[in-house]
């Protein structure tokens, strides 16, 4: 609006744009001596030149606007208009939005028809500027209403999801074999881990990202709630780097934590009372993660799948660590332990 000003040699010029529910013009962007004064005021619906112009969709110039039918009034008492061109804002359809303003020809000269063209080239500046300005507000709304959306989503499945595993734990009481209560407890425990995941999508009202460290600790904690028994005294160790990384590559790493941890418990502490598993998730390159979960047990003692003579844990494992496009290698060691080292690209 200053650079219409300075084009139009004026004393003034004004941005109105229009108010589709009232029709009202409104003064957007003032410049000139009474600027402060102006913004925000409201030219009545087909009041004034501004009202002509939009009407029509039509420029206007008038050098004597006390002889013109159609001009209204000065919007303050501290400014008098003199003269005025007047030009429309137009969409890319060619519909008029609003209108554009020069009052005041310096030197008290006049506003020549050879201004037009000029003014108007301005203004398709400026529409342009403002349809832009519009399309990103609307793409803006679109997102957070999609990102709403998506929080209801993450909200209805956690809480779906929790409802399943409240089942299960109900079930749980009436299981007296040991060997379906683990069956139960695990697949109990797999399905809180993707219920962790939607909770923290849910709360931290950002879908694309997840902070993997704070979700792999919720499952650690989980599966110390679900295995851990006051027969034995099993501390968690956990070190964790901050690491962010998107929704779907962090609910595959948290389902092998969650199988790890599960086996932990489980087999390595079989010949123990107490022990302690280490969890330790850093970022070893540019584009690589390392998540290493050590004991300090009697080693992996994983009961083997008949069909394939492999340990059932593993093969969930590596068929997670595959979709991670990842590697994974164990050190087993009766004596001090396990290490289990999971590397995965960003």
């Amino acid at each position: 609006m200053e650079a219409a000003k300075v084009v139009m040699n004026s004393e003034a010029s004004s941005l109105m744009l229009l108010d589709e529910s009232t029709g009202d013009l409104n003064v957007s962007i003032p410049t000139g001596p009474v600027k402060d004064e102006i913004m925000g005021m409201r030219v009545p619906k087909s009041k004034g030149i501004g009202g002509w112009v939009i009407s029509y969709n039509q420029p206007f110039i008038s050098n004597d606007v006390v002889e013109s039918d159609i001009f209204w009034k000065d919007l303050s008492t501290g400014f008098t208009t003199r003269n005025i061109i007047c030009v429309p804002l137009q969409d890319s359809k060619g519909n008029a939005f609003g209108v554009l303003q020069a009052i005041n020809k310096k030197d008290g000269k006049s506003f020549e028809n050879e201004d037009v063209p000029v003014f108007e080239s301005l203004a398709l500046h400026v529409s342009s500027a403002i349809e832009r300005s519009k399309r990103y507000d609307e793409i803006e709304e679109t997102l957070k209403e999609r990102d709403m959306q998506m929080m209801e989503i993450h909200h209805r499945l956690k809480n779906n999801l929790s409802m399943i595993c409240g089942l299960l734990e109900f079930d749980l009481r009436e299981v007296e074999d040991e060997k379906y209560r683990d069956l139960l407890s695990s697949t109990n425990s797999r399905i809180r881990s993707v219920a962790e995941a939607h909770s923290l999508l849910y709360d931290q009202r950002d879908s694309e990202k997840l902070e993997l460290s704070r979700y792999l600790t919720a499952i650690a904690q989980n599966v110390e709630k679900v295995f851990d028994t006051s027969e034995k005294d099993i501390r968690l160790n956990i070190q964790l780097e901050e690491i962010t990384l998107d929704p779907n590559r962090s609910m595959i790493c948290g389902l092998i934590l969650n199988e790890l941890l599960i086996n932990a418990y489980k087999h390595a502490f079989t010949k123990k009372n107490a022990g302690e598993v280490v969890i330790s998730l850093k970022q070893t390159s540019k584009d690589k993660l390392a998540l290493i979960v050590t004991d300090d047990g009697v080693g992996f003692n994983v009961k083997a799948d008949t069909k394939s003579n492999r340990p059932h844990g593993k093969l969930i494992i590596e068929s997670l660590v595959n979709k991670l496009n990842g590697t994974i290698r164990y050190n087993e060691n009766s004596e001090i332990g396990s290490t289990c080292f999971l590397s995965f690209p960003v």
